[in-house]
């Protein structure tokens, strides 16, 4: 089982962990829990694209994921501040980029 952290493009902010969506572990792929992430948070209806790296300007919705596990270990520790950027950083440079995921209002 993957466990994904999704770093907002826009603040630069860890939004969410695949081991704590709705105060349990969330199992599926990065746009399925970029799905369940915002669900969690009141977004509802959004379409999601995955895309390169650098496919999204800096205004676009989107999430940047990163994998937190290796093997049989985890790489972070459980977040509690997606907005310490010690643990920011520590995403960005110890766990692995999977994909970055642009979200779209659906109209």
């Amino acid at each position: 089982m993957a466990r994904y952290i999704l770093i907002d493009n826009g603040t630069g902010y860890i939004f969410g962990d695949s081991a704590d969506i709705n105060g349990g572990i969330f199992t599926g792929s990065p746009v399925e829990t970029a799905k369940a992430l915002d669900e969690s948070i009141g977004e509802h209806g959004r379409s999601y694209e995955e895309v390169g790296k650098g496919a999204l300007a800096f205004d676009e919705t989107g999430y940047h994921v990163y994998r937190a596990d290796i093997g049989d270990s985890e790489v972070i520790s459980n977040i509690h501040d997606g907005q310490d950027q010690e643990m920011i950083d520590a995403v960005t440079s110890d766990c692995a980029y999977v994909t970055t995921i642009r979200c779209r209002p659906r109209f």
